[in-house]
């Protein structure tokens, strides 16, 4: 039997606040799972009650067929690596470690060989004998990592461990994160505001907002198909075009346009988001092969550099909106800031929102 972890209607109330509101979510044995979200969304609330540091205020947490909501964090079998470390100081490297095997008891004979099987898996075999202030701080994140691992955890939890680093070495150990969790086959919960992370090492994305779930799905589909204007707007970056719908097509404040694919939406107030890659710039040798009524044009006031990609913003009459091509593209197209452009935003390039 799979020793998967499942909320059921799980709420966590402070006061008179939902922290968490009645979430469900089943995550799988050996699955990365990472619960997104902004400051205050309920992510951290939700992943402190797997922990065992928060009881729930209602619902079930089960693990492997059993209620877990009232174990404390030593009988659940989880590891934890937090924010911020939390290495004794006082402590080499090699003793952080084992400090862990220590408190559950592990042979002593068997301690040692443990913490060099772990600080060899995370490249720091060679560091074990310096304290966690002669280290950088991916090296100490990776020292929180062993430990946490070193008592062969059925579960590990991660609590925004990436946050402190520089962007490069955040890039690099994520990676380092990913491979090492399939390398292993251990169930593991990131909880993360950061979205490109999310997207880049997980098996699936939980997108919560004020206590709630918006979306579970793979981050392809959490990218591609997102299922409420709040995704859209938080994961990636959206244009959106609010107007009237009425047979397939949308009147809106600054044209009038065609979308393919209504969501199920007849008519009536909605919201239109497109993404900025989905945007095509309109050249005089393309003009007139495009659907009429879905081109506009305005002026280019923003060109930004991204390497592969250049970010362009484009100027309309009631709103800016955010197209991204590629650098060899923009760079044969000869264009300059204070440009007029056409741009043609694909029929089916939209995804259709109701507005309540």
């Amino acid at each position: 039997m799979a020793k998967n972890l499942i909320l059921q209607d799980v709420s966590k109330k402070f006061d008179n606040l939902y922290a968490v509101n009645k979430i469900k979510l089943e995550i799988k044995e050996g699955e990365f799972v990472t619960l997104l979200g902004p400051s205050g969304c309920g992510k951290t609330t939700t992943l402190r009650m797997v922990a065992g540091f928060e009881i729930p205020s209602a619902g079930e947490i089960v693990y492997n067929g059993k209620v877990i909501n009232r174990l404390i964090p030593q009988q659940r079998n989880f590891g934890i690596v937090f924010q911020s470390y939390a290495l004794f100081p006082h402590m080499r490297v090699n003793e952080n470690v084992a400090f862990g095997l220590k408190m559950h008891r592990y042979p002593k004979d068997k301690i040692q060989p443990r913490v060099d099987e772990l600080l060899d898996i995370v490249g720091l075999k060679e560091h074990k004998h310096k304290y966690p202030a002669e280290l950088s701080g991916g090296m100490q994140q990776r020292v929180a990592l062993a430990r946490a691992l070193a008592p062969r955890p059925e579960v590990i939890l991660l609590d925004e461990p990436l946050s402190a680093l520089d962007a490069k070495i955040r890039v690099k150990l994520r990676a380092e994160i990913k491979q090492l969790q399939v390398d292993l086959g251990i169930t593991t919960i990131y909880v993360t505001h950061d979205q490109e992370e999310a997207l880049s090492i997980s098996d699936r994305v939980v997108v919560m907002n004020h206590g709630i779930i918006e979306q579970i799905d793979k981050p392809v589909a959490i990218y591609k198909n997102p299922r409420s204007r709040y995704v859209a707007d938080f994961v990636g970056t959206s244009n959106f075009f609010e107007g009237k719908l009425k047979q397939g097509k949308i009147d809106g404040h600054e044209l009038t346009f065609t979308v393919a694919n209504t969501n199920g939406i007849t008519e009536g107030n909605v919201t239109a988001a497109i993404r900025p890659e989905k945007i095509e710039i309109v050249n005089s040798r393309e003009a007139g092969k495009h659907k009429k009524g879905n081109t506009v044009t305005g002026k280019l006031i923003v060109i930004v550099f991204l390497g592969l990609i250049v970010r362009l913003v484009v100027r309309l009459k009631t709103q800016d909106v955010i197209v991204d091509i590629l650098e060899k593209r923009f760079t044969d197209m000869k264009i300059s800031r204070g440009e007029n452009i056409e741009l043609y935003l694909p029929p089916d390039a939209f995804i259709v929102y109701g507005i309540e």
